[in-house]
């Protein structure tokens, strides 16, 4: 994924300019591509998405530009569901989408084919994962159904299991995780220079051979967040010296995908109070046949 990104102010002189023929002339895209980020959500005005060629801003106001030369058609594909009725959906997230829509796109993103598969219905994203990480992921259909007291308490039990390139023994990391100031995109870490650093603690354990088999041959760790900071895991594995597989951007071993999985997750149910063990097996994870 290759995202480039673009932010200004107009000027007075060119008020009288449509939307698109501004981008144009910013971005030096073209006025075809301009107006084909613009529909896809690439666009922001004072941070909220537009998406009309035609429209005239006034001086001063700021402008977001993201385009991905990556992104092709949105998704259409059948996503697992792991649990659902009247007032939750759970379903296993697929590795490589976002969850939520991104600055370049509200269309490629879980949320987004979800609601074209479910026209009409409401459905709010609860918490987020990765792009790169697959696993649980809880959304609710109905606004009694919301978990934000849940995660705030830190009732909710998360199970990640994740690759990496050397043994780990047990250990848990108790240390802040804030913004890396000045960093696009986004890096997280709990050293340095951060923005509004906050408490992070997750515990770390080797997995156990029943909880790895089957899957290909390696360095698997389970880990047990029991906060719920950006990147969490991956920072305090990179931390620890010893960051997810395929991690690039915590510096990690360099692999075709992110070796991280939201394994399972244990709540109770918002409205029915019911204990749920919500669980996704990491099948992408599994070795192909014939391989011990």
């Amino acid at each position: 994924m290759t995202i480039r990104i673009w932010k200004f102010h107009v000027e007075s002189a060119e008020e009288s300019l449509r939307l698109d023929q501004l981008i144009s002339l910013r971005t030096g895209l073209s006025r075809r591509k301009a107006r084909a980020v613009l529909q896809m959500g690439g666009v922001q005005v004072a941070r909220k998405r537009v998406r009309v060629a035609g429209r005239t801003l006034a001086a001063g106001s700021e402008v977001l530009v993201a385009h991905d030369d990556a992104l092709g058609a949105p998704a259409d594909r059948a996503i697992p569901v792991l649990f659902e009725d009247d007032w939750l959906l759970v379903v296993d997230k697929p590795a490589g989408m976002a969850s939520q829509g991104t600055q370049a796109s509200d269309q490629h993103d879980l949320t987004a084919l979800l609601l074209r598969q479910r026209p009409g219905q409401v459905l709010a994203l609860q918490h987020r994962l990765d792009q790169g990480t697959s696993g649980v992921l809880v959304i609710a259909k109905h606004p009694s159904a919301h978990l934000g007291s849940q995660f705030q308490a830190r009732t909710i039990g998360k199970t990640y299991l994740a690759r990496v390139s050397r043994p780990l023994e047990p250990v848990s990391v108790d240390l802040p995780i804030g913004r890396v100031r000045g960093s696009q995109p986004a890096r997280y870490g709990c050293s340095g220079d951060l923005e509004e650093p906050r408490p992070a603690r997750t515990g770390f354990r080797p997995a156990t051979a029943e909880e790895c088999a089957g899957l290909v041959a390696g360095f698997w760790v389970v880990a047990e967040p029991h906060s719920g900071r950006t990147h969490q895991i991956r920072v305090h594995l990179a931390h620890l010296g010893n960051p997810v597989l395929g991690d690039s951007f915590y510096h990690g071993e360099k692999s075709d995908q992110l070796w991280l999985h939201a394994w399972k997750l244990e709540l109770e149910h918002p409205v029915t109070g019911a204990r749920l063990a919500l669980v996704a097996p990491p099948t992408r994870f599994l070795a192909p046949a014939g391989q011990p």
